[in-house]
């Protein structure tokens, strides 16, 4: 008996089936790279600008608190024990302290209000100017306040937080800690679960500060004044 052999040229309902799955399947992997791919440029030109403003307010932090000090009245006009306390004390954790001695660097959760040294050569007593920083949360905006009511804003900054703390290695040594948490725009594609807040944090000295605190014998003897 002779077996003949037919030629096929049509396809099975079960091929057809799975070549149709297979470029499902392929269709859908392309989709998700490229909306992945166009999500994550949009999402990155976001964070940019953002990282920008946050690295902007960590200069002029760095800038101001490098020259921080306690403000402190001539020691001819007040008690010696009052002048003593005030610049060895240096830090508040309040709002609103000061004496008759001078004013100490207040150091807020969300805050910051300190002198810094302004370094006029005219001057006949060491020159101090107020540095204020203050955080508005509903707008996501760190803002600081210098002398003649001068301010810079930086935006796109959803959490900030100060601290004062000394290194276990160097417990001489006075130091801010800053934390700056990064608003990267989770409302913008109409979603509150796209990506993560972007933390930078850093620690800043004051080469005053540690004079003062480790030379008992530095008085600031001619006093400051206010610019």
């Amino acid at each position: 008996m002779k077996i003949l052999n037919k030629n096929r040229n049509a396809f099975t309902l079960v091929e057809m089936t799975i070549s149709v799955a297979v470029a499902l399947v392929a269709f859908l992997l392309i989709f998700q790279f490229l909306s992945s791919t166009r999500h994550h440029f949009l999402y990155g030109t976001v964070n940019l600008q953002n990282l920008k403003e946050g690295r902007l307010a960590i200069n002029y932090l760095r800038r101001d608190f490098s020259c921080a000090c306690p403000r402190l009245e001539d020691p001819d006009d007040v008690s010696y024990s009052d002048f003593q306390r005030t610049r060895k004390q240096i830090f508040a954790t309040v709002s609103g302290v000061g004496g008759n001695a001078g004013d100490l660097i207040q150091v807020l959760p969300n805050g910051l209000l300190f002198y810094k040294f302004a370094f006029l050569p005219t001057s006949e007593k060491p020159t101090v100017e107020q540095v204020r920083y203050e955080f508005d949360s509903s707008a996501k905006t760190l803002i600081r306040s210098g002398e003649g009511g001068k301010t810079q804003k930086f935006t796109g900054i959803e959490d900030v937080e100060f601290k004062v703390y000394v290194h276990q290695l160097e417990e001489a040594v006075p130091l801010l800690w800053v934390r700056l948490k990064i608003h990267e725009g989770e409302n913008l594609y109409g979603s509150e679960k796209i990506g993560s807040a972007l933390e930078l944090t850093t620690s800043i000295s004051s080469p005053f500060l540690n004079s003062s605190t480790n030379n008992p014998y530095w008085r600031f003897e001619t006093g400051h004044k206010k610019l």
